[in-house]
This record gives C-alpha cells, structure tokens and sequence, in this order.
C-alpha cells in the first residue's frame, strides 16, 4: 500500500462540515434510519429494529441501537440523514408511520451517537405532546453530536436531565458495590462517585435487590470502599455541532439540559459548537441548569446562540449556589434584546469560589447602566469578554467586565 501524505494519522481526528469522520472510540458500529429504503445502485431495507444495523439493513430508532451496545465498550451509532423520531413524555418516543412507540435513555456509557447529513436533513428529535417531554441521561461518557433538536409543545421543561442516585451505608468489595437506604434510582453505567471511589468507576449491572435501590451491583474497577455514602450521576455528557430551534414563541423549550440533582453530577459536561434560536417569550429560559449543586470541569464553548425572550433570566448557564471548578466558558456569541439584569443575562450564579476561564466571548443586550452579562463575584478568570455597557441600540461592545 503506497505511504499516504499524513503518515501519521490526524492526532485530532478529521471532519467533514465538523461532522469527525474518525471517532477515538473502538467499539461496534450500528446504521440506524427509519426513512424510505433506498433505491439502485445500493439497495438497502427499511429500518426495522429486528434489523442486523448494518448499512444496508439499518435499525428503526436509537433506542434498538442502544439495545445492541455495551457499556464502556466505546460503541459508534450512526444515525442517517433525514432520521425522525418524536419525544412524546418521559423519554417517551412514537415513531413516524404509526409504527410502535419505544423509549429513549441515553443509558449506555461511552456511546457516541453520529448524526449524518448537513442542514435539514440532520437527524431530528421533535419534543412535543408534553411539557415533560424528556430525554434522561443515565449513563456517563455518551456522546450526541450533529442533531436537529426541536421543541414543539409549550414550556417543554428540559430536552436533556441527568439522572442521580445517593445510598447510605455502601461499600465496594472487588467489583461488587453493596447500597443501603437509596434516594433516586441506580441505571447500569452510572457514574460512581463518593470517598475513596476510583475515578471512572461505572456500574455494569445490577445482581440482586430492589430494582434501581439497595441492592447489590457490579462495578468496572476492583477496589475497596469503607462504609459511606455512594452518590451516582452522568459525566462527561457531550451535546456537539447540534441546532436546537422553537417552532414559536409558544411552542417552545424552557431548558436544554439540566444537571443530576447532586455535587458533581453533571462534571466534564460539554455543550460545543450548537446554533440556538429561541423563539419563546417564557421568563426562566435557560440553556443548561445546574441547580444548586457544584460541578467540576462544564466546557461551553463555540456556540451561537439568538433569543427573543425579555426577561432577567440568565439565557445560557445558571449555576445556582454551586461552585463550579474548571469551569470553561470560551469563544460563544450571544444575542439577547434584553433590558434588565440583576443576576447575569447569560449566566447566573451565587457560588463565590468558581474556577476557571471566560474569554473571547461576544454577548450583546440591551441592559442600560452596567450591562451585567455574568454576575461579579464569582472569582472567574476573564479575557477578552465583549457585552454592551448602556443599553445602547446600534452599537459595540466594551470589554465587560471592564479592563484593569
């Protein structure tokens, strides 16, 4: 075979209009379409989930492809262009045709989930039918990258929530984790968390117990734990290269992800190169919460993001009392037409002892005195920030907040 002119690889990975055509992730690849078959000269079936997911004979949803993955395995599912599913509730879902509803939780860990195709033929999930409409996140390391994400009801609450569980009294011996008293539920590749827990440690499945609670539970590294409170969440949740759209001011997304309702329950989540134009006139629009919990290492960085709404509510991040640690705030384009702010117009947060870096940020308002687009005292590093300062139309930014 002759030596090709990169020898050595691209060690960053390589795209093709941002979609990576090589992922760093080694485990199994399954096709999945529910569009017409299509016709010569590659004949291929319609999507159905008894389907093998090859190419040629792809799986109807995402959810029969998660069937087919394993946790930590680093599995790839393809998604083809002009794919459609609708979530109805809950992680609830109708496929198009009349076909049999299924049930999407993005509950596998390490999974990358590729949408193919460029514009309106991304990909698309329609949130509709319920404020509720939801996809819980259960497993750490999953990937979705390249969607249309649409929200067709009104006040849909939140596109995306990560899931917790917190038990009393446990202990890991080997690869064997033993829970006690359980609050919320514990999901196979779950993030495991707590004193003297190895970092990366993510429960494969459950051996015996209530069904989510105390039980016991097969975790993916041998160690030992002393008797403690066990915490589990997702982490390193990546939403990438996504377009996230209102179909009206009233048939809109309030939230389009909300951390695990626990400390470090949403730690190394990453939101990158997403388009956002919201249409809602609902005040508490709000790209990512995190609640009033800490987080170490969120990444918000090359996004664009167009609202309309009119209201004092921070419109991308809303860090609550949390301090959030290694946290990335890099590159975004915010425009919001609004006129007062008391708490940060794109981000919020009461936490005093944030690490980190904003820089190279260009948010516009309408805000008259300070222009305050992230509230002072959260002990950020800043570089670079533009936001108008006296609520001026037609004008530039200054650096805000201000050089010294």
């Amino acid at each position: 075979m002759p030596m090709t002119s990169f020898p050595k690889g691209f060690l960053a990975g390589l795209s093709v209009r941002r979609m990576p055509l090589l992922q760093t992730h080694p485990g199994n690849i399954s096709w999945v379409d529910n569009g017409a078959p299509s016709i010569l000269p590659n004949v291929t079936s319609a999507g159905a989930d008894g389907n093998p997911g090859t190419l040629q004979r792809p799986l109807a949803s995402i959810a029969g492809a998660l069937l087919r993955c394993q946790q930590g395995n680093g599995d790839i599912i393809l998604v083809k262009p002009g794919h459609r599913e609708e979530i109805t509730g809950a992680g609830l879902t109708t496929q198009p045709a009349g076909a049999a509803g299924t049930s999407i939780a993005l509950n596998v860990a390490g999974v990358a989930i590729l949408g193919l195709g460029q514009g309106a033929q991304r990909p698309t999930l329609t949130f509709s039918t319920a404020a509720a409409a939801n996809i819980p996140v259960q497993a750490m390391g999953m990937s979705l990258q390249n969607f249309r994400l649409l929200a067709n009801f009104a006040d849909i609450a939140s596109m995306f929530s990560g899931a917790s569980a917190s038990s009393t009294t446990s202990t890991i011996a080997g690869t064997t984790m033993t829970t006690g008293t359980t609050t919320g539920t514990w999901y196979p590749g779950m993030h495991v968390m707590g004193t003297g827990v190895l970092k990366g440690t993510i429960v494969v499945q459950q051996l015996t117990g209530v069904t989510g609670g105390a039980g016991t539970y097969q975790v993916s590294v041998s160690q030992t734990v002393a008797s403690t409170t066990i915490t589990g969440g997702q982490s390193d949740f990546n939403i990438e290269a996504c377009v996230v759209e209102d179909y009206s001011s009233v048939l809109n997304a309030l939230t389009i992800f909300t951390g695990a309702g626990i400390a470090n329950g949403m730690d190394r989540f990453r939101f990158a190169g997403n388009r956002i134009s919201s249409l809602g006139t609902t005040a508490a629009t709000t790209a990512i919460k995190s609640g009033n919990f800490a987080s170490d290492g969120v990444e918000i960085t090359d996004n664009f993001l167009n609202y309309a709404i009119l209201n004092d509510t921070a419109c991308l991040f809303a860090g609550g009392s949390g301090n959030h640690t290694s946290f990335q705030l890099l590159r975004n384009i915010g425009y919001k037409p609004n006129t007062s702010s008391t708490g940060g117009s794109f981000v919020s947060g009461s936490g005093t002892a944030w690490t980190g870096m904003a820089a190279d940020n260009y948010f516009w308002q309408l805000v008259a005195a300070t222009g305050i687009w992230i509230p002072t005292g959260t002990k950020l590093g800043f570089q670079n920030n533009y936001s108008p300062i006296t609520g001026a139309a037609d004008k530039s930014g200054l650096i805000n907040p201000a050089a010294v």
